[in-house]
């Protein structure tokens, strides 16, 4: 019995627009937590993920940055008992009150973040998301250490959310178009009844 068939795969043959689209992420991020997700929804024909339920009373947060500072990532490891994907962004944080630091250092408790990012080439991509069987166990975050002279001043950390999985990121498709993706996201931060 064959142990990893290719029952399902199919060709990798992209076009034009796979080959030559615009690399990077775009200046937002949007962040929610494994732990305030009450289901979700992939489409049967693209394998794409169309919706996400979340508990009530929970609501995603909203990263807002600088173009072309942000990256997202995702790799293949072989292990003992297979391939798992390391994936993750980075992200440019910068900040002018308390309150946004707080921010940062309470997304930097978490365990368990999920990362949406539009990316430049149109997609979106959700991150720390799914696994193999269902949810994942999300992405953690870190920020290496930074002197002021580096960025003129201390309002900036290079966040550096990572983590693996049993699956790559998953391509997000929530509405028609870019602008109905945003809008799907945007009403995501406001509380689920």
């Amino acid at each position: 019995m064959e142990c990893a068939p290719l029952t399902g795969a199919t060709n990798l043959t992209p076009d034009c627009s796979g080959l030559y689209k615009r690399g990077g992420a775009d200046k937002t991020f949007y962040l929610l937590a494994i732990s305030q997700i009450a289901g979700y929804t992939i489409d049967p024909t693209t394998k794409e993920l169309s919706g996400i339920t979340l508990k009530p009373g929970e609501k995603a947060i909203k990263f807002s940055g600088r173009k072309l500072k942000n990256s997202v990532k995702a790799g293949i490891a072989q292990g003992e008992n297979g391939p798992t994907y390391p994936h993750g962004g980075k992200f440019a944080a910068y900040y002018s009150t308390q309150l946004e630091k707080e921010t940062i250092e309470t997304v930097a408790k978490a365990q368990d973040l999920v990362l949406i990012a539009p990316l430049n080439s149109g997609h979106f991509e959700a991150h720390g998301l799914l696994d193999t069987f269902g949810l994942a166990d999300g992405l953690s975050l870190s920020a290496p250490e930074i002197e002021s002279v580096q960025y003129d001043d201390t309002t900036a950390l290079m966040l550096d959310f990572a983590g693996s999985s049993g699956k790559m990121p998953i391509y997000c498709k929530f509405g028609e178009d870019r602008a109905a993706n945003f809008a799907y996201l945007e009403a995501l931060l406001t509380p689920a009844a």
